[in-house]
């Protein structure tokens, strides 16, 4: 009679091996990406709030921000950091307009891309200045179920033609 609580332990260890866990929920790309258009939506008003906290809060821990003309920003505080500088300038303003979000089927990643504008004043000369380009972010979710920023890339547009009367 051994061999009886034997088989039983073995029929329930095949039955544990057998079973499966739980199903996870499909994917649905569709409201990740409503997640991202609406969280960018809050990116541009936290940028005219003029509050660098309220833009960095759009970034993961480990982002990196690469904007023409400056060192990559790693991290939380180097890119609240240069959020600060620029808004300190009465004369800042920007804005993006994103103009196609794509979420990998797995959805591990996301990638918003788009053109933004940029306003200030140059610290050497006092003149206005503006920029426009496009760029693109690239998202991740987040423990808590959000998307956040994980590389951010910026890059200038075209210069204007010069006009005629403008190359004598």
């Amino acid at each position: 009679m051994r061999a009886a609580p034997l088989l039983a332990g073995l029929a329930l260890l095949a039955a544990a091996a057998c079973a499966r866990a739980p199903d996870k929920p499909a994917f649905n790309a569709a409201r990740a990406v409503d997640a991202i258009r609406a969280s960018e939506v809050q990116w541009n008003a936290d940028w005219k709030s003029g509050d660098p906290g309220k833009v960095v809060t759009h970034f993961a821990p480990d982002a990196i921000v690469m904007i023409p003309g400056q060192a990559p920003a790693t991290g939380l505080e180097a890119i609240r950091s240069g959020i600060a500088k620029v808004m300190d300038d009465p004369a800042f303003a920007f804005t993006f307009n994103s103009e196609k979000v794509n979420v990998a089927a797995s959805g591990d990643l996301a990638a918003s891309r788009g053109d933004f504008t940029m306003r200030g004043t140059d610290p050497a000369t006092k003149a206005p200045t503006s920029m426009s380009g496009s760029f693109v972010t690239v998202y991740k979710p987040q423990p808590d179920g959000s998307w956040k920023a994980v590389w951010d890339i910026a890059t200038p547009g075209a210069s204007p033609p010069v006009s005629p009367s403008a190359a004598k």
